[in-house]
């Protein structure tokens, strides 16, 4: 049963009542449930934080309310329980919660990362006290702090920056006056205040030429003529005309950083040049014609100045003529006819037409007319094809295997001590286990003696010593050690004479080809009819001029671009056009376009289409589409 209170004890309970506290009780308690509540609502409620006087007030919940959770934005740093806290999180009456301010320094002194520059970079210039802002409870609180300007606690000035300049130990004077500039007139961006000085790089060698290096397209048709009598638009010089000069390249100027470490310059690149017979290198690297020729540059590493000799057939290249082996230019005035091979270490020019024949250059090749069943193969790809590049190749490696066996068979026999002749040992070594190397040797007498205009000791000596590995008797009582490798060695100088004959600018032009296979270590150019059923590979472009030049049935691959007019038709075999970069078609009714890693079908005809890797994706992904449909 409940005692009545009297009014006197009633009295003296409200005297000790404190109505502030109770005012921020209800406050509180209207914060975690709203202005009304039901009376269930108020044996539940939240617990809150409160800021006030730069302190951090935490009341728990009451009755099953939520905990109060706290986060901070910069500068100021929370700290509850002496661990930094991050993100937003939950505290309560019995953490120990604490904060601070993360300032950045009034200035800075920031040193470039190539170390060729430093600058000053003030922040402020005053540097004020931080304080947290009051904020009334609630149960989610952001710390928010902000500086008290009505105080400074200190001022920048250039007697503070000094200390922390010569701790650098700086090689370079330092601008003070620019310092104290940004002292009075505050900009805060980074103020150059040392520098060093930058290494002046080098500049690369450099060849002016004075030639063309390719021959002019008048070749083909002009107006529906060909000039005949004036073929010779290939580039030419006269014996005495300049053909090149090399421009030295200028080494570069040291510099230093700001701490006096030298800064190195790149080292320039070289061009090396030499010069074969035909022209002359003066001192100051100045390259002149001893004839008449077309001029030419070859080599990748080291550029190789030559005048090309040029070897006419005033007809066609037939059974007559024999197969044309050259170490220049050829010119051929008819057809090269069925069956036939023109090497050249120069360029071709074919008037006539080509019947089911090879011509490899280690220029360019040019057909006026038809190329039918026939293999092309120019630059590079001239070199790789060349029967004396992979004849004396093979001939090497099998007589660098037949130098160490005779070694090692000389070495077992002296063991022994059993005298045999050097010369035996070959002979054995050739009848037994290198029976392949007479034919390679027979192969190669073959291709010296088809060469045309022979000079005396170009490959003279290569047959004489390629004709007495032939011959056993002469080979027992003439070979020693010495032969044996200088044919090896001479093996390998003429493999890599070869290689290097390889011209840069390089393209095969020709009006129409069918069956045929063309590759070029440049352009590829088709200038009429177009082609047919037929493969070309171009390190560069494939590119056809006539507006009604057609490709069908054939595979073009190209290392930069295709630009073609008609491609497919309405039957027959469907054309695939790879580029790296991309294809440029006037019309193409069918057929597969591939531009980098992608490759998609032509379904219906296209009109003046350019594919690259995104159009092509494109296409790819709508035709995808379309199918899951």
């Amino acid at each position: 049963m409940n005692k009545n209170i009297s009014e006197t004890e009633l009295a003296a309970l409200i005297r000790k009542l404190n109505l502030d506290q109770l005012d921020a009780d209800y406050s509180r308690a209207r914060v975690s449930r709203g202005a009304y509540g039901s009376e269930e609502d108020y044996n539940v409620q939240d617990g809150w934080v409160e800021v006030k006087d730069q302190r951090i007030h935490v009341r728990n919940p009451v009755g099953g309310g939520n905990y109060p959770s706290i986060h901070t934005t910069e500068p100021v740093k929370l700290y509850v329980n002496e661990k930094e806290v991050q993100t937003e999180m939950t505290v309560s009456e019995r953490d120990t919660i604490n904060w601070t301010i993360e300032e950045k320094p009034l200035f800075e002194i920031i040193v470039s990362e190539d170390k060729l520059a430093v600058y000053f970079l003030l922040h402020s210039k005053q540097r004020f006290p931080w304080r947290l802002l009051n904020q009334e409870p609630a149960n989610r609180m952001t710390l928010v702090a902000e500086q008290d300007r009505n105080h400074v606690l200190g001022t920048v000035h250039l007697k503070e920056i000094a200390p922390q300049l010569d701790v650098l130990s700086l090689y370079v004077p330092v601008d003070l006056a620019a310092i104290q500039q940004e002292l009075m007139s505050p900009t805060h961006q980074p103020v150059l205040i040392a520098q060093g000085k930058a290494a002046v790089p080098g500049v690369d060698a450099q060849l002016e030429l004075y030639f063309a290096q390719k021959v002019e397209s008048r070749f083909f048709e002009e107006d529906g003529q060909v000039d005949f009598r004036n073929h010779l638009r290939i580039p030419i010089v006269n014996q005495g005309d300049v053909m090149a000069k090399k421009i030295p390249l200028i080494d570069g100027t040291p510099g230093y950083d700001v701490f006096g470490s030298v800064k190195l310059p790149s080292s320039p690149k070289d061009i090396p040049i030499t010069a074969k017979p035909s022209v002359e290198l003066t001192p100051d690297e100045v390259v002149v014609a001893l004839k008449q020729g077309r001029p030419r540059i070859t080599g990748s590493k080291v550029k190789v100045f030559d005048v090309a000799t040029t070897y006419t057939v005033a007809g066609n290249v037939d059974i007559r003529t024999g197969n044309i082996v050259f170490s220049g230019d050829v010119i051929v005035h008819g057809d090269v006819t069925d069956n036939m091979i023109i090497e050249s270490l120069g360029s071709v020019y074919v008037y006539g037409s080509v019947y089911n024949s090879t011509i490899t250059a280690t220029g360019s090749i040019n057909v006026r007319g038809n190329v039918m069943s026939s293999k092309l193969y120019a630059g590079y790809f001239g070199v790789l094809f060349n029967r004396l590049y992979n004849t004396t190749k093979m001939l090497y490696d099998r007589f660098e295997t037949l130098v160490a066996a005779s070694k090692v068979l000389t070495q077992a026999l002296e063991a022994k001590k059993t005298a045999v002749r050097f010369g035996q040992i070959v002979l054995l070594l050739l009848e037994s286990k290198m029976k392949d190397i007479p034919d390679l040797l027979k192969e190669l007498i073959v291709v010296i003696s088809n060469i045309q205009q022979i000079k005396q000791g170009e490959y003279v000596k290569l047959k004489e010593l390629a004709e007495l590995f032939l011959k056993p008797a002469k080979l027992l009582e003439h070979v020693t050690v010495k032969l044996v490798q200088g044919f090896h060695d001479l093996l390998r100088e003429t493999h890599q004479e070869v290689a290097r004959m390889q011209e840069e600018h390089v393209e095969i032009s020709i009006n129409q080809c069918h069956r045929s296979e063309l590759k070029s270590n440049g352009d590829i150019i088709v200038h009429c009819e177009g082609v047919i059923i037929s493969d070309l590979f171009s390190t560069r472009n494939i590119v056809f001029i006539d507006e009604n030049s057609v490709c069908r049935g054939s595979k073009l691959d190209a290392g930069d671009s295709i630009t073609a007019k008609n491609v497919g038709g309405q039957t027959g075999a469907i054309s695939v056009l790879k580029a790296k970069r991309q294809v440029d078609v006037r019309k193409m009714y069918s057929g597969r376009v591939c531009v980098g890693k992608y490759c998609g079908d032509i379904l219906d005809v296209v009109e003046s289409k350019v594919f690259d890797s995104e159009s092509l994706l494109q296409l790819i992904t709508s035709q995808e589409a379309m199918q899951m449909k």
